[in-house]
């Protein structure tokens, strides 16, 4: 069979190329697939960032009206719906400070407040920065204030210390002595008495600030610090006082008339204080309160005072150290308290120096300490005090001349290096007497070495373990110095005392004693948590090894005082809610952190959503309430439906005064664009476009402006010069985040 074969290449070559076809069309589908998935992502991703950004900026505005107008216990909820994203807490990354300047023409800058190591830096060219004082804030509703109570206190009084709103709940209070805990709840306008006789050391985590009281055998004197206390120079308008029962005595100091009004569970009490019409003196009240029982007794003034508590008014008992008109009690001006009794005046420079007031007049060799009776004869009020030079001043209880170091009392002896209640040079004279003086050296850090000589000979190391230590005394002078951290001195003398007491992290005061035209680098009297992890910052956090947020105060020289406080800064470390979600990219998010809704898509571009609320105007005014937003210990996260309850625990106020430089900064990555997207409105002004970066030529224009150096993070608030009504607030904001299911 034959058969007739015929290749037909015209077929062949259709089908080669149909093949050919489809394969490139598979190709350029795949190429176009390739190329198209990113765009895809990028889509998805931008409907994320728009979503939630508009979701995290109703949370943005419900927050920052609790915050402002909110009672404690108010709440607002927020529901959360995210797509493919989680919801986080960040609490590493949420950093904000703010600062202000007291004085003309002066500037106060701060930079590491927030970076979690054992370092600060400030900036403050304009004169001779003399010390640092860190206070710690306490931020966040798992840290507890903790108070440790010394062995050498006989009864604890105390409770819960006012602001501008106050929990209206019990304060929760954890009694800690010999491993064994106790837990006691402390209402509103409740005092709470601890007999500690013969009891040891013992420790009080609080969570809420406290007024605490050490007494000691029958009482004494101590000065009180207000409820709100300027950071000026720490007078104040109002006192909430935990009194025992019997017959006490307050004594207010004031410099001008003032209207002194005293309430509590007694019958309210107005009096009105005049001036004497006397050249150089104050106004002083004096007033009388007997309770049958231990009461919290309320006392608010018509102008910024300080008030002296004594305990025993017959006795002859008690001392206090005098804080100076500027505040520190290292100064050259005192209002001096009108009380029978007598002043200690200490000066710890090695030149002898005058004092003088109305009418009279000492002077006092270097080193050493001179006894005055007090007040002078034929003078009624407050006498004022001046000298040629930094000095300290106590007042005694005293009814004789040259008796004053047999008055039983307890004191807080100064530093000399800081001019305050803490820090690493301390300098004590005793004279005569007949009864037993002893020096209590207290830890204010992780560790440090102290020295004391001449007449107290003694060294010790002190550590976290064992931060406490007792110096007795004899005739002469004593030099007590540390060379690491900072130390807190008590002057125990005799079997009675009273003082006020501080927290844990109070007024820990650093001596720097540098000027310089740029960064001046100080140590953090706490311990460095850099590089290390989320849990382990969280635990120093709370138990006071590195401060949950601070306060920082920058004393330095102005005018003829050695020791004023020329700004104070506060550093907040705020927890940040965030969204985390991938586009074409990973890393993605939408976050709200102190007010301001921020992200970093696309491609990490720092965006502000939302900028941060605050209050500017009319004329040369400010104001800011810092929500700080912190989670519930039961808070979950994820990528579920979310619904987040928000609660004010309380409000505080942080500075309510006259400033004259403010400025805010944010920590990376955010902190730029902040500053930048704060000055709304800067670029319609014809100054700024003339001259930019001149802040000094700025006229026509009032609000933020970025910070002309390179790089920075920071606004000013400009005035045109003016001096700023500056208020500032702190509302604690707790945050229970649960799943809907």
């Amino acid at each position: 069979m034959k058969y007739d074969l015929v290749r037909d290449e015209e077929a062949v070559s259709a089908a080669v190329a149909t093949v050919l076809l489809f394969g490139g069309v598979l190709s350029i589908i795949g190429m176009m697939m390739i190329s198209m998935i990113p765009v895809i992502e990028e889509l998805q991703g931008s409907v994320e960032r728009h979503d939630m950004s508009s979701q995290m900026t109703l949370l943005a505005k419900q927050t920052a009206e609790l915050s402002e107008t909110g009672m404690p216990g108010d709440s607002t909820e927020v529901e959360l719906i995210p797509l493919d994203g989680d919801i986080v807490w960040d609490k590493t990354r949420g950093g904000m400070w703010y600062s202000a300047t007291w004085f003309e023409e002066n500037t106060l800058r701060v930079r590491g407040a927030l970076n979690f190591d054992d370092t600060i830096e400030v900036r403050h060219p304009e004169s001779e920065v003399k010390s640092i004082c860190i206070d710690d804030l306490r931020l966040g509703p798992l840290n507890p204030y903790i108070y440790s109570i010394p062995s050498w206190v006989d009864e604890a009084l105390f409770s819960a210390a006012p602001g501008l709103a106050i929990p209206l709940g019990p304060i929760d209070i954890d009694i800690y002595q010999n491993g064994i805990k106790q837990e006691l709840s402390l209402a509103l306008d409740q005092s709470h008495t601890l007999d500690l006789r013969n009891s040891g050391e013992m420790t009080l985590k609080s969570s809420h600030q406290l007024s605490l009281i050490f007494s000691k055998g029958d009482g004494g004197a101590t000065i009180v610090s207000a409820n709100d206390a300027s950071p000026v120079d720490k007078t104040g308008r109002s006192w909430s006082i935990p009194l025992p029962a019997g017959q006490s005595q307050i004594h207010v100091i004031s410099d001008i008339a003032n209207q002194v009004r005293i309430s509590g569970n007694i019958e309210t009490t107005t009096s009105y204080a005049l001036p004497s019409g006397s050249s150089r003196v104050a106004v002083a009240s004096t007033h009388t309160i007997d309770l049958q029982t231990p009461e919290v007794i309320h006392v608010s003034t018509s102008t910024n005072s300080r008030l002296l508590l004594r305990t025993n008014v017959d006795g002859g008992i008690g001392a206090t150290s005098w804080p100076s008109n500027n505040g520190a009690l290292l100064g050259h001006e005192f209002n001096t308290p009108g009380l029978s009794g007598e002043l200690a005046i200490t000066n710890p420079s090695t030149d002898s120096i005058t004092i003088t007031w109305k009418g009279g007049g000492t002077s006092v060799a270097g080193q050493s300490t001179s006894f005055v009776s007090w007040p002078p004869a034929s003078i009624d009020g407050s006498p004022i005090i001046d000298a040629s030079s930094d000095i300290f001043v106590s007042w005694y209880a005293s009814n004789s001349t040259l008796m004053q170091q047999n008055v039983s009392s307890i004191t807080l002896l100064p530093a000399h290096d800081t001019g305050a209640s803490s820090g690493n040079s301390h300098l004590y004279h005793q004279a005569e007497s007949s009864i037993q003086h002893t020096l209590a050296v207290s830890l204010q850090g992780t560790q440090t070495n102290y020295n004391a000589t001449m007449t107290a000979n003694q060294s010790a190391l002190l550590t976290l373990e064992s931060s406490v230590a007792t110096i007795i005394t004899t005739e002469g002078t004593s030099k007590i110095i540390a060379d690491e951290n900072p130390i807190r001195v008590h002057h125990l003398s005799g079997d009675d005392g009273l003082i006020q007491a501080m927290h844990d992290g109070e007024q820990r005061c650093v001596a720097v004693h540098i000027q310089a035209s740029g960064w001046i680098t100080t140590s953090l009297p706490w311990k460095s948590f850099s590089g290390r992890s989320e849990v382990d910052l969280v635990a120093g956090w709370k138990n006071g090894l590195h401060p949950a947020s601070m306060a920082i105060s920058v004393l330095g020289v102005e005018g003829a005082n050695s020791y004023s406080t020329i700004g104070t800064a506060w550093a907040f470390h705020l927890s940040r809610l965030t969204y985390q979600f991938s586009s074409s990219i990973t890393g993605m998010e939408v976050a709200y952190s102190g007010g301001a809704v921020v992200t970093n898509h696309p491609e990490f571009n720092a965006f502000i959503v939302s900028s941060p609320s605050d209050r500017g105007g009319p004329g040369p005014r400010f104001a800011a309430t810092i929500p700080s937003l912190h989670p519930a210990a039961n808070s979950i996260s994820g990528g579920g439906t979310m619904t987040l309850d928000i609660e004010l625990e309380h409000r505080q106020s942080l500075a309510s005064t006259t400033a004259y430089e403010v400025r805010r900064g944010w920590s990376s990555p955010y902190g730029e664009a902040i500053a930048i997207e704060s000055a709304d409105g800067l670029e319609s002004s014809e100054d700024w476009t003339i001259y930019p970066g001149r802040i000094d030529l700025l006229t026509d224009y009032v609000g933020w402006v970025p910070d002309p150096s390179y790089g920075t993070s920071e606004s000013i608030w400009h005035t045109n010069g003016d001096a700023i009504q500056f208020t500032l607030q702190m509302s604690s904001l707790t945050v229970d985040i649960r799943e809907e299911i």
